[in-house]
């Protein structure tokens, strides 16, 4: 659940960094808790003070501090939060941060030109959500790479190259940090990754670790001692059952919603001819095909890999329900780079100053995915009341700066306090649509802790009176 306090936030995460200096781990914290607390703004205006941010830079520029460390602390102070949930979905997704300020130097080529003026670093994020409640819990693993120029255009050596030299290896990478990191509560997470991630290899690693999986498929494989390619084979089972999957909009994509029909059988799938050693392996395919989708539109089409139980077609649905949840990483990155931290912007001349700015606003982009989340269901929303996450002083100050009538008795609703938080931000649903944008909620909540802060100096005058 998100923690409101950023400073309490921040001391969470980052509190038993092993930094090599407790004064560093304090300088992190304190960091942390400003930018959080000044989402979208330069270390300069975050920091405040003059000594805070000569502090900042001391710490950002001091090579002995290392980006991985202090993400690896805020990865394992996750696990508490794990433990409670019954089954999580990690979620992966693979974004690419660009700069084209000086530290370009240092980076790598992100894109079809390798002289390109922009440059940047590659981030592979997981995710977790809680299978269950469908709430963020916090991100559990990243790894970030640069691409050498020397290896620019040597994509079609790759057939050549050993798997474990591939950026494709980040999913098992990513896989096994995780289960020497989450060992206690592996057994309760589902991977759960896009076509990019259907390789044999990393499908064999999952089922021979035993790791439960969801993989979007790619390929068309062949799928039985009979010859038949995957495609052809799952559309003549018979159609289990239909379901409404909510695409998002994306790019020049509207959002819609697919009606599609719902179809799985049991496969086995061969290793290509260099891996025969690998070995045959048998799973559960689950396909999605759009029934009669809009004119000029790409029809939904999904075909997933997975190792869970598929006893029924109740199950199924589940399955497809998880990767339909795989878009929350994107509004990650969304939250992240473009509307959220805007990770983008920050300008340092080293790479590896840069990159500790990039361990932190990532799990600050968490923080704003959750506070995002806080409404959930809309119509539930209206039902539950606002001290289910608000306290009394919070939602009243709230009332009285957005709502012209006299504090009420009862406890408006969350559906209520989320759209008062977005008022605070100077929201007006200009389009209609009722969707709050990211600087919008994040302002609403920072001009909240400001009128609290108040409120609390005055309580504590008044006291002293």
């Amino acid at each position: 659940m998100l923690i409101k306090d950023t400073e309490e936030w921040a001391n969470n995460l980052f509190a038993n960094a092993d930094l090599g200096d407790e004064r560093r781990t304090r300088r992190l914290v304190k960091l942390s808790h400003l930018m959080a607390s000044n989402t979208g703004s330069s270390i300069v205006k975050a920091s405040g003070s003059q000594a805070s941010i000569e502090g900042s830079y001391r710490f950002l520029r001091n090579d002995k501090i290392e980006a991985g460390d202090i993400a690896d602390a805020a990865f394992t102070s996750l696990l508490p939060d794990l433990k409670r949930s019954k089954k999580m979905l990690a979620l992966e997704d693979t974004s690419t941060l660009c700069y084209r300020h000086n530290v370009t130097k240092e980076l790598g080529h992100t894109g079809a030109y390798k002289q390109s003026s922009s440059k940047g670093i590659l981030a592979h994020s997981v995710l977790m959500i809680d299978a269950e409640t469908e709430q963020t819990i916090g991100l559990a693993e990243q790894y970030r790479w640069c691409r050498k120029d020397e290896d620019f255009g040597t994509a079609n050596d790759r057939k050549r190259r050993k798997y474990e030299t591939k950026e494709s290896y980040k999913w098992q990478r990513s896989s096994e940090t995780m289960s020497r990191r989450y060992a206690s509560v592996m057994d309760s997470i589902i991977s759960v990754c896009d076509r990019e991630s259907d390789m044999f290899e990393y499908i064999s690693y999952k089922m021979t670790q035993h790791q439960r999986f969801v993989v979007r498929a790619k390929h068309e494989r062949i799928v039985n001692a009979q010859g038949d390619t995957l495609t052809p084979y799952i559309e003549r089972q018979s159609s289990a059952l239909f379901y409404e999957v909510k695409i998002q909009q994306k790019g020049g994509r509207k959002a819609r919603i697919a009606n599609v029909a719902v179809r799985y059988a049991l496969v086995t799938i061969s290793p290509p001819k260099k891996q025969k050693k690998i070995g045959s392996t048998t799973l559960v395919v689950i396909s999605c095909n759009e029934i009669s989708p809009p004119e000029g539109v790409s029809p939904l089409s999904w075909k997933l890999y997975t190792n869970e139980a598929i006893n029924c077609a109740t199950d199924a649905l589940q399955i497809v329900r998880y990767y339909e949840l795989r878009w929350r990483v994107e509004e990650f990155h969304k939250a992240w780079k473009s509307a959220g931290t805007q990770v983008e912007s920050f300008r340092q001349q080293k790479r590896k100053n840069l990159e500790k700015v990039i361990v932190i606003t990532a799990f600050i982009a968490v923080r704003l995915l959750q506070l995002r989340e806080l409404v959930g269901d809309k119509k539930e929303s209206k039902s539950v009341s606002c001290e289910h996450y608000f306290n009394p002083l919070e939602w009243k100050l709230m009332w009285t700066k957005t709502e012209l009538s006299s504090i009420p008795k009862k406890p408006p609703s969350m559906y209520w306090a989320y759209y008062a938080l977005a008022k605070l931000g100077r929201w007006y649903d200009s389009k209609g649509t009722g969707i709050v944008g990211w600087e919008a909620l994040w302002d609403g909540w920072f001009t909240l802790n400001q009128f609290l802060e108040g409120a609390k100096f005055m309580q504590k005058q008044i006291e002293k009176m």
